[in-house]
């Protein structure tokens, strides 16, 4: 008994070294859950955070983070901040992959894959995003895909007015297709990802994720610049990274 109490010590001691959000070029993710003072100041009206907040839902298996980003986005565009009918129902990530016909999104979010894959690239992601408006009948949006392929101060830069112009406004939703490990510092990646940008903090130079992977986390802060750098990351089954944006015409 004594010996397996030291091994069961050891084991939560190796645990506890290791931390959740590990450093990176020497800054962390930083959880909301220690750092929500943004949206405590009135002139922080963040939208989209309030909208995402209310179907933020994990993804149901370790492939389906793009059926919970959608998902959550076309809640939040389309269900969030109007009237709705004791009859109308939240979109769900486990049906809405089966409105996309365009490829095999539901085989490629499944926990058997498709043809040897799981998960989707930035533009099987961007295709998702615009066949699953279309087939809701949502009229009147569009989307549009960046691919981050170049480490450069305009890139970063147009990122950046990217997430400032999507802060600024109710009607449009950032999605994030970047490596996991890049962010948080996770060992073992790279993993390519797929999550919501919640809320975008430009005098802090900040980015709130809003992590569908909510078995092992929780809405992080993380520098603009380590975003953009985990969308650089090249992966041989996904490529380049990038963000996704869906708002209205």
């Amino acid at each position: 008994m004594r010996l397996f109490l030291v091994l069961l010590l050891a084991a939560a001691d190796a645990a506890a070294a290791t931390p959740k959000y590990s450093p990176l070029d020497g800054a962390a993710a930083v959880p909301l859950s220690s750092d929500n003072a943004y949206f405590r100041k009135p002139a922080n009206p963040a939208p989209d955070y309030w909208a995402l907040s209310s179907f933020y839902v994990p993804q149901y298996n370790g492939a389906a983070c793009s059926a919970a980003s959608v998902t959550m986005a076309l809640n939040a565009l389309i269900n969030a901040r109007r009237a709705r009918g004791d009859s109308d129902e939240n979109l769900l990530q486990q049906t809405l992959p089966e409105k996309v016909k365009g490829f095999d999104w539901k085989g490629l979010v499944s926990e058997g894959g498709s043809a040897g894959r799981h998960g989707v690239t930035l533009a099987q992601l961007g295709q998702a995003a615009r066949e699953a408006l279309a087939a809701g009948g949502a009229a009147g949006w569009q989307v549009s895909v960046t691919t981050v392929a170049e480490q450069s101060a305009r890139a970063l830069e147009d990122f950046r007015k990217a997430l400032a112009a999507n802060e600024r406004g109710a009607d449009d939703i950032m999605l994030l297709h970047f490596a996991q490990d890049a962010v948080t510092g996770a060992p073992g990646g790279p993993f390519a990802h797929v999550s919501p940008v919640g809320a975008y903090n430009a005098a802090a130079k900040r980015v709130l994720i809003m992590d569908v992977d909510r078995q092992w986390y929780e809405p992080y802060w993380a520098a603009d610049a380590r975003v953009f750098a985990a969308m650089l990351v090249k992966t041989p089954a996904f490529g380049s990274g990038g963000y996704v944006v869906l708002k209205r015409k």
